[in-house]
């Protein structure tokens, strides 16, 4: 059928060669078939070239070219992507930039009150010790067993 399409050296386009399958068999065929059987007739229609002949150098020179130009573009296309991809980083950094310093001063800041929170446990500490140790001496059986009364009076002698 492919062979009956075909003007000069000239192959018929996939879409064709289906619909004259179409309409003479009913049934339009594989893309993937037909197309395949295109390559493997244009292969067959290609005159044969003598390996190191002018034709054939030329042909490798235009393939060559045409692989470098495909690879040229898809370089460009990798740096142009990773370009705009470190492009949408930094702003995404300087948007963030200050949370960022936002949260190197909550973290000082935590850091102070810790330290004061430590400093004031600390006292709390020395002024229980320095209480107990003044309760110590005027205690007497009374105020041992009225615990309240006796830190009343340590009030009233230490203010």
């Amino acid at each position: 059928m492919i062979r009956e399409l075909t003007v000069g050296s000239v192959l018929p386009a996939g879409a064709a060669v289906r619909r004259a399958l179409h309409a003479r068999l009913g049934a339009r065929g594989g893309v993937a078939r037909i197309y395949r059987i295109l390559a493997a007739e244009q292969e067959r229609l290609r005159p044969v070239v003598v390996p190191g002949s002018l034709e054939a150098l030329t042909r490798e020179l235009a393939a060559m070219r045409e692989r470098a130009e495909r690879a040229e573009a898809r370089e460009e296309a990798h740096q142009s992507h990773w370009a705009e991809e470190v492009d949408r980083l930094r702003m995404k950094l300087l948007a963030l930039e200050p949370q960022a310093t936002q949260g190197r001063r909550d973290r000082e800041g935590t850091e102070l009150l810790r330290h004061q929170l430590r400093a004031a446990e600390q006292r709390a500490a020395d002024l229980e010790e320095r209480l107990i140790a003044l309760l110590a001496p005027s205690r007497s059986a009374d105020s041992v067993s009225k615990p309240a009364e006796g830190l009343a009076r340590v009030r009233h002698t230490t203010d």
